[in-house]
């Protein structure tokens, strides 16, 4: 798939005890967003993890989600999968109005 900065992708870490161990970007064409994730679970060989509300809020919200060892019905040697939108020149999806505790 091309890199283009103009466009929106997906960037995919597998993280184990803490630490990133794989990561991986994806660009989003035709603003396929499922596409793009599922070229990230192809590159890490992992099959598609159970998609609950819960990721589809914390999508729209932040622009991020995690999957946890426990949404993927098989056995995976890693912690979570995290998922990030990464938008044209680092634009960063807007999580809404901000309280002060985000910043402590």
């Amino acid at each position: 798939m091309n890199q283009h900065s103009d466009q929106n992708r997906l960037w995919g870490r597998i993280i184990l005890r803490q630490r990133i161990q794989r990561h991986e970007t994806v660009t989003i064409e035709n603003d396929d967003i499922e596409e793009a994730f599922l070229e990230i679970c192809r590159r890490f060989d992992v099959q598609r993890p159970l998609q609950l509300p819960k990721h589809n809020r914390e999508f729209e919200s932040f622009g991020r989600t995690f999957y946890a060892k426990e949404h993927f019905t098989e056995h995976v040697d890693f912690d979570r999968l995290e998922i990030e939108l990464i938008m044209p020149d680092g634009e960063k999806r807007s999580s809404g109005v901000r309280s002060p505790l985000m910043d402590a």
